[in-house]
């Protein structure tokens, strides 16, 4: 058997709009596909997803995601300015970037003598 353990993609600015547009093509596959399953509104679904989503990555670190939960509600507020902005884009990396370095070791091979 293959080892399912794949590394992280972290796409260059280059290939992201890329990656958005198959994310998104999935994620609404995936929207439509669970809203007719459970016979709720997509909304609805996403809902539900997004509270799964967020107990999964908090599992791997719950402090760096709360940060970056912070970070998105910053960027999406319609009364916060550029600057606000821009400070919370930064956390929000540095939250993701904590995140992907948990993964990595919830990933990584045991090492060790044998």
């Amino acid at each position: 058997m293959s080892d399912p353990r794949k590394p992280i993609y972290r796409p260059d600015q280059d290939e992201q709009e890329q990656s958005r547009v198959i994310a998104h093509d999935v994620l609404m596959i995936a929207t439509r596909e669970g809203a007719k399953a459970l016979n709720t509104t997509g909304a609805s679904f996403v809902v539900m997803g997004m509270g799964i989503w967020t107990a999964e990555l908090a599992e791997l670190d719950g402090k760096a995601t709360a940060q970056m939960l912070r970070s998105l509600a910053d960027l999406f507020d319609p009364a916060s300015n550029d600057a606000k902005k821009r400070r919370a884009e930064k956390k929000r990396q540095a939250a993701v970037n904590r995140i992907f370095a948990q993964l990595d070791l919830e990933m990584s091979k045991p090492a060790g003598s044998a």
